[in-house]
């Protein structure tokens, strides 16, 4: 089942680079590209949250998420409010992902694998390092962003995509430098504060940080498909924030 998802996965981020690219070219008008854009998401971001429950169906874990045979009626406020965060973080996830690899992969020709090539420069390298992330070659991305950073130690992009991929292996501490090294080299870079974000809120369980880190991610003028997503993110953050302990 996890081969079929991945799959699935693949093909929609594919798709969705696809569509940006037929956007940028103009080969697409606005109303076609908006209604196929928010089907693509809304389905990656199904997928991907398949992916994530899958590991956990051997057995629950602490603050792991009712099974479907429990209605979201009878989950208690904070259940409820933890998959209203989940649905957001991954709608917000995918179109960052889908707007870095746009971004980083413009230069590719139509039918060439984005990564049947060695980029040239670092901003083609950070872009094969965020496709090898895709594909699930973790380790490898790793690499290449390491491979980047010992040329340049201020790459903006090599560090922020970076600490995201530590973040999610579970290198809290080590994620959190990368991320604060990518903020301060460049606080106007919108994806770092998300990720820093992210962290914050998952990780070090620290609401009133990440709602800093989200509205920062606003404020540095993110793509705008983007956008709706991370405020959806945000919202949840600042009533987490807000709530009383316990």
């Amino acid at each position: 089942m996890s081969e079929q998802l991945q799959e699935e996965r693949d093909f929609l981020l594919s798709s969705l680079r696809d569509l940006e690219r037929e956007r940028q070219a103009g080969e697409i008008d606005d109303d076609d590209y908006r209604t196929l854009h928010d089907d693509y998401t809304v389905r990656a971001a199904a997928v991907l949250r398949a992916l994530e429950a899958e590991p956990r169906s051997s057995g629950p874990r602490p603050g792991a998420r009712s099974g479907p045979g429990r209605s979201a009626r009878q989950a208690p406020p904070a259940r409820r409010r933890s998959l209203g965060v989940t649905v957001g973080v991954v709608l917000a996830i995918v179109a960052i992902a889908v707007g870095a690899m746009a971004m980083f992969s413009g230069t590719r020709q139509p039918g060439q694998s984005v990564t049947g090539s060695v980029p040239v420069g670092a901003a083609g390298r950070v872009g094969q390092a965020i496709a090898l992330e895709a594909e699930g070659k973790a380790l490898e991305a790793l690499k290449v962003y390491d491979g980047v950073l010992a040329e340049d130690p201020d790459n903006v992009e090599a560090l922020a995509y970076r600490g995201w991929l530590l973040k999610r292996a579970g290198l809290v501490d080590e994620a959190q430098l990368s991320l604060d090294r990518a903020v301060k080299v460049n606080p106007r870079f919108a994806d770092a504060h998300f990720f820093r974000g992210m962290l914050l809120y998952q990780d070090r369980k620290d609401p009133a940080g990440a709602v800093e880190e989200f509205r920062a991610f606003l404020g540095a003028n993110p793509p705008p498909g983007m956008v709706p997503q991370v405020e959806r993110v945000l919202a949840q953050a600042v009533a987490d924030a807000a709530a009383p302990p316990g």
